[in-house]
């Protein structure tokens, strides 16, 4: 298993080189590259930095709209195709659903989706891999009864799980037993924290904030921290993810507001070689 890292919020705007060599010089195991980035197999095997996968949601093709569909569909086929000629194991893709319609009609506008992209992924021999990321309950891949929904409508190989425990702590979901019981579809893993704000959940409850803006960084009543600085099991998951035979890459998504992933590109790096300190106590 290797420790990996990409450019989150103000990091992003850093030229990309320099980001692989730093990360290189630094003792990173991996790196996630935007969908697109241009020459990412050139400048990464200058510096000896495999790719993991790429991050965010590179086409958002549940569109029950034919025009809106056959467009995001587009995007997600040469996003397939750009890791396919890059190299890259997986590649990001977005479930955010229709809100007019019911879970059980977004599942199968999944599958008609979805299913076509399967095997166009296997043909290219790559893995599109969805982040458990509600987005305020729009996206599809939340929750391991929706997974199982998905996986149950496209069965394929080719579509899984880039692991998150930060989103399902909030949610209250138990992050161990989805992670055991969803193990032969975790195809990335993401290492991320959560902070539980007692007093936001206090005063405003899991639906946050209704009077005024939460505060920066925060969603309220918790904010996402980098590793060691929440209530993840750091051992626990990496031993789970040991146990389920994963020996991908464990990314570090920087989304701490404490380390600067907003504001200030040099401290967000510092906060990246923080995460990576702390995780080497159970990654070797």
């Amino acid at each position: 298993m290797k420790i990996g890292f990409f450019a989150t919020g103000v990091m992003g705007r850093l030229d990309f080189e320099e980001f692989v060599r730093w990360g290189a010089e630094a003792g990173f195991g991996s790196i996630d590259v935007k969908p697109d980035q241009a020459n990412a197999r050139e400048i990464c095997q200058r510096y000896h930095m495999p790719i993991a996968s790429t991050y965010g949601f590179a086409a958002e093709p549940m569109q029950s709209d034919d025009t809106a569909r056959a467009r995001e569909m587009e995007k997600a086929r040469k996003a397939i195709d750009h890791a396919s000629t890059q190299g890259i194991p997986t590649v990001g893709l977005g479930t955010k659903r229709d809100p007019k319609l019911t879970a059980a009609e977004n599942v199968e506008l999944f599958k008609m989706t979805y299913g076509e992209l399967a095997r166009y992924a296997e043909a290219k021999s790559v893995k599109i891999v969805f982040e458990n990321w509600p987005e305020r309950g729009q996206r599809l891949a939340s929750t391991p009864e929706l997974w199982e929904a998905m996986f149950t409508a496209v069965p394929s190989s080719a579509l899984g799980l880039c692991f998150d425990p930060s989103h399902l702590i909030w949610q209250g979901i138990d992050w161990q037993r989805a992670l055991r019981e969803f193990g032969s579809r975790v195809y990335h893993a993401h290492a991320k924290d959560t902070e539980m704000l007692a007093e936001g959940l206090y005063r405003h409850g899991i639906y946050g904030p209704q009077l005024s803006p939460a505060p920066k960084g925060t969603n309220g009543w918790f904010r996402y921290r980098l590793p060691g600085y929440g209530v993840v099991d750091w051992a626990a998951y990496v031993s789970i993810l040991h146990e389920i035979g994963f020996d991908g890459a464990l990314t570090i998504e920087h989304e701490d507001i404490v380390w600067g992933w907003l504001d200030d590109p040099e401290h967000a790096k510092h906060g990246l070689l923080i995460g990576k300190r702390f995780l080497e106590q159970y990654v070797v």
